[in-house]
């Protein structure tokens, strides 16, 4: 080939057909992505500049979309920024001065500053990269009428605090019965009368030297939340015994006392619980 191309990474409603896919000596990566701004390419960075990477030692790597504008110029930006260890704007201005059209919607360009703040990583811990997952999952759970949590966002579900080996890190039990149920990793902070979101970078600061709201309790979900996985909306009830605790809604959420609305929520109600931090 003239370019030498031996790898081809497309990103795209629809993969490229089999003439192609079924040309020896060439590897292919498909990531189905549309270009819109609500769309998940963030958890994609890792796998393409893996695979970038991987292409560039063995020849050349043809990244493409629809019209090579937004996704894979996406995707090339956050290659560059890993690789070179720049920003956003350093590498958004050389894949310009190549190819001056690009440029990545308003959404993706939100996901590259945050994997920006992340220092080129997906962080798991990190609570902006939580938030950005609680809200794509939802997202996920609510389009299509989908009955499961998608696999990818399976790890957003956090651990029982009742079979946590270190009872330090119980942040509240139920009132009726004592069992432990949200782990302080549970909770989800939010500002008074502010709704969270996933793209205010003061979550990726410390969440202690914010004006967190303590009115209500939103968590992120937690494994004893059976039916929160199977199911857009319903009671949360206490695994131990059975006293309802709050409600769940993945798609129209919850209002906090402070007026903040949380979506999606996993909230409890105050007085059914006992703060053990």
């Amino acid at each position: 080939m003239k370019h030498s191309i031996s790898h081809i990474l497309t990103v795209d409603s629809k993969p490229l057909p089999s003439r192609i896919t079924s040309l020896q000596g060439m590897a292919f990566l498909y990531i189905q992505v549309n270009d819109m701004a609500n769309e998940d390419l963030l958890s994609h960075f890792e796998e393409a500049v893996k695979f970038i990477r991987e292409g560039q030692e063995k020849g050349n790597v043809l990244v493409h979309c629809f019209f090579g504008v937004s996704r894979s110029a996406t995707l090339v930006t956050c290659f560059l920024m890993k690789k070179y260890k720049i920003s956003v704007d350093e590498a958004l201005q050389r894949i310009k001065s190549r190819r001056r059209c690009v440029g990545p919607n308003s959404g993706f360009l939100a996901q590259l500053l945050l994997y920006q703040i992340m220092g080129t990583s997906l962080v798991e811990n990190n609570l902006q990269y939580r938030l950005y997952r609680l809200q794509h999952a939802s997202t996920s759970m609510v389009k299509g009428g989908k009955k499961h949590l998608d696999e990818k966002y399976q790890n957003l579900v956090l651990p029982d605090p009742r079979f946590s080996p270190n009872s330090d890190l119980v942040a509240y039990k139920c009132r009726i019965c004592r069992s432990p149920l949200i782990s302080q990793d549970s909770v989800l902070p939010h500002c008074q009368g502010e709704t969270p979101s996933w793209n205010d970078s003061k979550w990726s600061a410390k969440a202690d030297k914010l004006p967190i709201c303590n009115k209500g309790i939103f968590t992120f979900p937690i494994s004893w939340m059976k039916d929160a996985s199977s199911t857009l909306q319903g009671k949360l009830t206490c695994p131990k015994c059975q006293a309802k605790v709050g409600t769940y809604n993945w798609c129209g959420g919850c209002r906090c006392p402070c007026e903040a609305k949380i979506i999606p929520a996993f909230y409890f109600i105050p007085s059914k619980l006992d703060k053990c931090i």
